[in-house]
């Protein structure tokens, strides 16, 4: 086989995301996805809230009612569940809920 075949066929095996410039497209429009989703929720929520009806007799917090908030504290409360699970996983240099490759193999 020569140089040339081995590169087609390489060429032919490629899927679309294999493609840096696919790679680039794809995220510019997911970013063009997520800012159409946070200026919808900011002309939106200047109208209405959208909790409210789940309890109308409980007063709304002040921060609750700016735009984007539940989008951003769930963020951030992901953020920091992932972070916090990286501390438990080895705390003070002891394994606490991370185990070495073998250890229910050497029981």
């Amino acid at each position: 086989m020569s140089k040339d075949s081995n590169s087609k066929k390489e060429l032919e095996n490629q899927g679309w995301l294999d493609n840096p410039a696919n790679k680039k497209r794809l995220i510019r429009w997911f970013y063009y996805l997520c800012g159409l989703i946070i200026l919808a929720d900011f002309i939106f929520s200047f109208g209405w809230h959208k909790h409210a009806a789940f309890d109308e007799e409980q007063p709304l917090h002040s921060f609750e009612t700016l735009p984007a908030f539940y989008g951003v504290f769930g963020f951030i409360v992901g953020m920091s569940v992932v972070y916090l699970s990286k501390m438990i996983r080895s705390l003070n240099g002891n394994k606490v809920l991370m185990r070495e490759e073998d250890y229910w193999e050497r029981k």
